[in-house]
Order: C-alpha cells, then structure tokens, then sequence
C-alpha cells in the first residue's frame, strides 16, 4: 500500500480528491489530507508519505517551496503539482 499527502489551502479540492482515491480502491492508497504547506511537513515528520499531489499556489508557503523541502528531506518521496492557475511568472 501507498500513502499519498493530497495538500491545498482549499478544503473542498483537498477533501473531494481524497473522496475520489479513497473510492479508488485499486490504487491501493493510504490517503491524508493537509491543508497548507506547514501541515503537510508536519504529516511528513510523523509518516512515511510516498506521493504528494500539492496546489501550487498557496499562501504562506508555496507548493515550490515545499518540493524543494521534500526533495532534501524526503528525496524518495514523488511530488505532482496541481493548480487551477493558467500564468505563472
């Protein structure tokens, strides 16, 4: 079984992609929930997470600053983002 940290500021995005994996069953999925980058490395101090799917766009600590976390800490852990941004500067 994999575990994946699905993190987003917007609790709707974050809970409705959970419901989806969750529902998923052949994915084989440990599903957790973090609702900002700072939740999430909290998560990834106290649990083993295989994949994050994380908003790119978040305020506080960004979905880039939060890979670059990941990477040096936790480098076998794969990170995907997700947004609904079009223009990035």
């Amino acid at each position: 079984m994999r575990r994946i940290l699905i993190v987003d500021d917007e609790p709707f995005i974050v809970n409705g992609l959970a419901g989806m994996m969750k529902e998923a069953t052949e994915l084989d999925l440990e599903v957790y929930k973090a609702e900002s980058a700072e939740e999430a490395i909290d998560w990834l101090e106290r649990t083993a997470i295989d994949i994050v799917l994380t908003d790119i766009n978040m305020p506080g600590m960004d979905g880039l600053e939060l890979q670059q976390i990941i990477v040096k800490q936790w480098p076998r852990c794969k990170v995907i983002f997700l947004t609904g941004h079009t223009e990035f500067a």
